[in-house]
């Protein structure tokens, strides 16, 4: 009796401690095409689709969100789903357009600011993730992952950004790529971090639409420039009806630029794209960048008249918010391809916020150079 009692003590605690786990692929119900950067969390963990909408989600909870702006959202648990494909249903439908004068609400929302995003110093973890290709292919990886420290998230007329607004540590990194010096100049984290907290535009030289939309919750403005003379700049934003905070900010520019000259080449960006989400923090009510997505395309021209066309992409997470001070402070402006850090093969194990992708996968499998520094488990797809 003794026996059996202990049996039945140790498979309790081994089932409350048992970790639920799923595998799984989130597309459009409509389109039937992956969805990015979509939440799948609970009270506990968290993790994010990548581009192929792909996650792996572990948790002891049962529960399951899985969450996009603009989507029907679903809540659910490990043992209600059937099927390892997701897929989420549109809720903003949009009826048609309407053309707004100068005094739109834009402005509102601007001035909305002050009172939606924090500007009072705070830290964050982050997780993130960049990528060079050349001419389509895969040409360097790497991950990082450490705390940056905001003096305030975006600056107004009255509170102007400061000048070394952020401070930032790194903790780990990993990075795999093939060995070919890049001639121009990449990304830094001053670069980046003023990139997804860039989102204000002179009204004044844009025309804005409103999207009609069956939801009620959230408006949709697009943009485009008025001048068919300078580079064609659109994008959108998406606001929360209720308090003017601005969800999600996209925008895309055509450069004209000129080519610049270096060394027996010469080079010029094409254009910059970017998508910034951004979430409300219950706790102080202030909205903060959840995820966000930077990407430039690099075309340069060699002595010999080769062109060769590099994009550069950023994707950005922020883990969670915290009060742990920066104990040591790394440089803003070194290209973040170049930082090199011991690899902790403790956090890359438990590292689930955003999956390789099946092409990053086979890259990897590729490139077995023991001088790069991305490991990664067997089980993670």
């Amino acid at each position: 009796m003794k026996k059996t009692l202990l049996l039945l003590i140790i498979l309790i605690i081994n089932k409350s401690f048992s970790q639920n786990r799923l595998n799984g692929t989130v597309l459009n119900y409509e389109t039937k095409k992956p969805i990015e950067y979509a939440d799948v969390y609970n009270n506990r963990n968290f993790t994010s689709t990548n581009s192929e909408g792909k996650f792996l989600f572990k948790s002891e909870s049962d529960s399951i969100k899985i969450r996009l702006i603009g989507y029907e959202p679903i809540f659910t648990t490990f043992n209600k789903i059937k099927n390892d494909t997701i897929f989420l249903k549109n809720k903003f439908e949009e009826l048609g357009e309407i053309t707004l004068n100068n005094k739109n609400p834009i402005l509102k929302i601007y001035r909305s600011v002050v009172n939606n995003y924090p500007s009072e110093p705070y830290t964050e973890t982050f997780f993130l993730r960049c990528q060079i290709r050349k001419n389509g292919r895969l040409l360097k990886i790497q991950d990082l992952n450490g705390f940056v420290n905001r003096k305030m998230l975006f600056g107004t007329s009255e509170k102007p950004m400061p000048k070394k607004n952020y401070k930032v540590e790194v903790l780990n990194v990993r990075k795999r790529g093939i060995n070919e010096s890049i001639k121009f100049v990449m990304f830094n984290f001053k670069q980046i971090f003023e990139h997804i907290a860039g989102i204000g535009l002179n009204v004044q030289e844009f025309k804005f639409n409103k999207n009609r939309s069956k939801d009620k919750n959230f408006v949709k403005y697009s943009f485009f420039l008025k001048s068919e003379n300078k580079p064609k700049i659109e994008g959108y934003y998406l606001t929360n009806k209720n308090d003017n905070a601005i969800t999600e900010y996209k925008i895309k520019e055509i450069l004209n630029d000129s080519y610049k000259k270096g060394r027996g080449f010469k080079y010029k960006t094409n254009y910059l794209e970017k998508s910034i989400f951004f979430k409300k923090n219950i706790k102080n009510g202030k909205y903060f960048i959840h995820k966000a997505k930077i990407n430039t395309e690099t075309e340069l021209i060699n002595e010999g008249g080769i062109r060769n066309i590099y994009n550069e992409t950023h994707l950005y997470l922020t883990l969670n918010q915290t009060n742990l001070k920066l104990k040591r402070k790394h440089s803003l402006k070194k290209d973040v391809f170049e930082f090199r850090k011991p690899y902790d093969p403790k956090f890359w194990k438990k590292q689930e916020y955003l999956l390789l992708t099946k092409e990053m996968e086979e890259f990897l499998t590729k490139i077995k150079d023991s001088n790069n520094e991305f490991k990664t488990t067997t089980n993670i797809r």
